[in-house]
C-alpha cells in the first residue's frame, strides 16, 4: 500500500505537470491543488470492465492512489444509484450509464482559471458532486464565500463529510442547479460542472452586475464564459473543450445501434471524411445544429470496414463507413437525416473560414440564446 509520503508525492507531480502544462498559473490555484487530497473526495470510481460488460471499482489500493493523481476523469456514480458501490463490493456485476464523476484536474484547474475569482468575491458552484471542487473553492475564498448546489442529496452529504475533514462549511443544498441559490445571492461568480443546453435565468438573476458565469454546454463541449450586466449575459467561449455530465433531466439513454433499420437503408456517397465529421476543429460547431448525440464505434466480425455511428437521442442515425481510401458512404434514418444536416452545417463553417471555437460566443437575453462568430452583431444559429 501507498504510504502517505508517497501520497504527498504523487499529489505534488499532479501539480507539477498541471503547471508545467500551463493549465494553473495563479499561485492561489497552484496552493489550493497542492494542499487538497483529491483521493479524500475520490475514495473510489469505476472503470470499465475489459473482460466483461460492466464496470469494475477501485479504491483502497495502489491502483487507485495511482489513478486518483493522473490527470484524469473518474467515473463515481452510476444510473443515479449510490448502492452501486456497496454491490460492486459484494461481489456483483455493475452496469449502467455513468452519472457523477470527478473532472479531470486540468479541466478543473482551467476552469477555475478562467473564472477569474479575487479575494471577498462569493461564488456559486452548480454540481457539487465529489467536493474536491468546493474544497477547492474554499480553499482559495474561504468557506463563507462559497456555495454549492446538486441535485442528488446523497452526494451533498459526501461532500459535506469530506470538507468537514478539512475543516470547511460551505454552504452546501440538494435542490435543483437550475434554481441557483437565492438564499445565498448575489454572487460574483457562477461556475458549472454539470452540462446544460442554456444558461438558466435563475443564474443571471443571482449574478451581481459585472459577475462572470461560467459553463459547459451540452452542446459540442463548449464552454461558455458569460459577463452579467442588467439581466444580460454575453462573452466567448474559451478555447478548451469540456465535457461534462449533464443535468438530470437531461441524460441521454444509452444509445444502441439499429442494425435491422440499417440493413434496409441504401447507403449514400459523402465527401466529408468521419475524422472530419467527428474532430474536434469541427464537431462543436456540427453540433450547434444537431443537438447533443451520441458516438459509437463498430468493427464487425466478418471483417467489413469499420462503421462510425452517430445516434441522436429522438432516434435519427447515421452510419459512416470508408470501404476504401478516399470513398466514404453514409447510412441514415430516424425521424431526421441527420447526416445532411452535418454536411450543411460543414459547409457554413468552411465558408466562415473554419473558424476556431473561441472565436464564437453567446448572447443569453429575455430567453434567447444567440450564438455569433467574432461579435454579437454577427449572429450564426440560436440554440
Amino acid at each position: 500500500m501507498t504510504t502517505t509520503t508517497e501520497t504527498e508525492a504523487l499529489r505534488a507531480r499532479l501539480v507539477a505537470q498541471l503547471t508545467g502544462e500551463g493549465y494553473l498559473r495563479d499561485p492561489a490555484w497552484i496552493a489550493a491543488f497542492s494542499d487538497t487530497p483529491r483521493g479524500l473526495f475520490v475514495p473510489y470510481y469505476f472503470e470499465a470492465r475489459t473482460d466483461r460488460p460492466g464496470w469494475r471499482l477501485l479504491e483502497r489500493s495502489d491502483e487507485w492512489r495511482d489513478g486518483v493523481y493522473r490527470n484524469a476523469a473518474h467515473i463515481t456514480q452510476i444510473d443515479n444509484n449510490p448502492d452501486g458501490v456497496l454491490a460492486a463490493r459484494r461481489g456483483e456485476t455493475v452496469t449502467g450509464q455513468p452519472t457523477s464523476s470527478s473532472s479531470a484536474p486540468s479541466l478543473m484547474a482551467l476552469m477555475l482559471e478562467a473564472l477569474d475569482v479575487h479575494d471577498g468575491h462569493r461564488v456559486l458552484e452548480i454540481g457539487t458532486g465529489s467536493g474536491y471542487n468546493a474544497a477547492l473553492l474554499c480553499h482559495r475564498l474561504g468557506s463563507d464565500h462559497v456555495a454549492s448546489v446538486d441535485v442528488d442529496p446523497v452526494l451533498v452529504d459526501f461532500a459535506r463529510d469530506r470538507l468537514v475533514k478539512l475543516g470547511y462549511t460551505p454552504h452546501l443544498a440538494a435542490v435543483d442547479g437550475r434554481d441557483g441559490c437565492p438564499e445565498q445571492a448575489p454572487f460574483d461568480r457562477i461556475i458549472a460542472t454539470v452540462g446544460v443546453h442554456r444558461i438558466p435565468a435563475a443564474w443571471i438573476d443571482q449574478t451581481r452586475p459585472g459577475g462572470i458565469i461560467l459553463a459547459p454546454l451540452t452542446v459540442g463541449g463548449l464552454l461558455a464564459r458569460l459577463t452579467v450586466d442588467d439581466g444580460r449575459a454575453e462573452g466567448a467561449f474559451l478555447p478548451d473543450a469540456g465535457m461534462f455530465m449533464p443535468t438530470r433531466d437531461q441524460q441521454i439513454p444509452a444509445a444502441t445501434i439499429p442494425h435491422r433499420d440499417a440493413a434496409t437503408t441504401e447507403p449514400e456517397p459523402t465527401s466529408l471524411a468521419v475524422d472530419v465529421a467527428t474532430g474536434r476543429e469541427f464537431e462543436f460547431f456540427a453540433a450547434l445544429h444537431t443537438g447533443p448525440y451520441s458516438r459509437i464505434g463498430f468493427t464487425s466480425a466478418d471483417g467489413s470496414a469499420p462503421e462510425t455511428w452517430l445516434i441522436r437521442p429522438d432516434g435519427s442515425w447515421v452510419c459512416h463507413t470508408t470501404p476504401e481510401l478516399g470513398r466514404h458512404l453514409v447510412r441514415q434514418g430516424g425521424p431526421a437525416r441527420l447526416w445532411d444536416t452535418i454536411e450543411r452545417a460543414h459547409q457554413q463553417w468552411q465558408a466562415l473560414g473554419s473558424p476556431a471555437r473561441d472565436r464564437f460566443g453567446l448572447t443569453v437575453e429575455a430567453g434567447k440564446h444567440r450564438v455569433w462568430l467574432d461579435e454579437p452583431s454577427n449572429p450564426v444559429t440560436d440554440l
